[in-house]
C-alpha cells in the first residue's frame, strides 16, 4: 500500500508539469491575441476618422496626419511606427478617399514562437469639397 500512494505522488507532480507547460502558454496566447485585437480595433477606429475628415477637407492635408496621430497616440500606439497612405491625394466632390493605416505588433508566447503581427486598416469615404 504505501509504495502505490509514493508512486501516484509522483505521478502527480509530472501530471502538474505537463500541464503547467500545456496551459501557460494557451493563457499568454489569449493574452496576446487580446492586446493585437485591441490594437488592431483602435487603429481601425481611428483609421475611420481620418477617412471621414479626409472626405471633408478634400484629400490628404496635415489635418488628416494631425488628427491620426491624435487618435493613435491617445490608443496607446506611437504614431510615428505606423505607415499612412491617403489616395488619391485631391478629392473633389463624391469623389472616394481611401485612408490605409499599417502597423506591427510583436507578438511572444512562452515555449512557442515570437512573430510580429503585421495590423492593416483601411477605410473610405467620399469628398466633400466641391470644387
Amino acid at each position: 500500500m504505501r509504495r502505490a500512494q509514493r508512486d501516484s505522488g509522483g505521478l502527480a507532480t509530472l501530471e502538474a508539469t505537463l500541464m503547467i507547460a500545456i496551459l501557460v502558454p494557451i493563457l499568454f496566447a489569449i493574452l496576446e491575441f487580446g492586446s493585437a485585437l485591441e490594437r488592431w480595433l483602435a487603429q481601425d477606429a481611428a483609421t475611420v476618422q481620418a477617412a471621414r475628415l479626409a472626405g471633408e477637407v478634400g484629400g490628404d492635408l496635415p489635418e488628416v496626419h494631425q488628427l491620426l496621430a491624435d487618435q493613435l497616440r491617445g490608443s496607446g500606439i506611437d504614431p510615428d511606427r505606423v505607415v499612412v497612405e491617403v489616395v488619391p491625394a485631391r478629392v473633389g466632390w463624391r469623389e472616394p478617399v481611401r485612408v490605409s493605416v499599417t502597423s506591427e505588433h510583436p507578438v511572444a508566447i512562452p515555449f512557442l514562437f515570437s512573430v510580429t503581427l503585421p495590423l492593416r486598416s483601411s477605410a473610405i469615404s467620399r469628398g466633400e469639397v466641391n470644387r
